[in-house]
């Protein structure tokens, strides 16, 4: 992890305080949005950028084989200490293992300028990919907004990109054709969660 990293990703405790905050005491509920469209016959999850466990925690109370993959070294020992399967690997140089589902929570932004790759390698890897991007939250707000973006740096530097509903359907529908895949937008509000499924 770089020293420039964001101290509300140094800390697992620190980091779900904050995100409590931009998501009005209601961050859980992005995890129990995405849960929900976990089917029976799914039991193998992959799920980047996962920094907090819920879903791991989902997946062992129901028999499904969960791994986390990140480049945190503090959300991955904390993972790691309640026992769950998460290693350390940047998605961007590497190959994600083959599942039944790949998810991705409220991480998307940090890839802008890699979306295609970032997409590609999802697909290519499961048969269905869950993402949940953040489209409304404190973060737009013009006081907060500017504390979050300054502390969005992840290892990469600050991060003052953020979707919006239009934009992250605009991004949906630029790539659709080209990686061949089709979507389902099932809820949009904080944020936007969709389904894509490949052809």
């Amino acid at each position: 992890m770089s020293k420039s990293t964001s101290l509300v990703y140094r800390n697992i405790y620190i980091y779900r305080f904050i995100m409590n905050i931009l998501y009005g005491m209601k961050y859980k509920k992005r995890f129990e949005n995405i849960i929900n469209l976990i089917d029976k016959e799914d039991k193998n999850i992959v799920e980047l950028c996962f920094g907090d466990i819920y879903i791991a925690q989902y997946a062992s109370q129901n028999d499904i084989k969960w791994l986390g993959l990140d480049i945190n070294d503090d959300f991955i020992a904390n993972a790691k200490e309640e026992g769950f399967n998460a290693i350390n690997k940047n998605i961007l140089n590497e190959p994600i293992p083959k599942n039944d589902v790949c998810i991705m929570a409220g991480s998307l932004y940090h890839f802008i300028d890699n979306i295609e790759l970032v997409l590609h390698k999802m697909l290519s890897s499961s048969k269905k990919v869950i993402i949940s991007e953040p489209i409304e939250n404190l973060s737009n707000n013009k006081y907060i907004g500017f504390f979050a973006q300054i502390s969005a740096n992840a290892g990469n530097g600050e991060e003052k990109f953020r979707f919006t509903g239009n934009s992250f359907i605009t991004l949906l529908n630029k790539y659709k054709d080209t990686l061949s895949f089709e979507y389902e937008i099932i809820k949009k509000d904080r944020d936007i969660l969709v389904i894509l499924k490949c052809k």
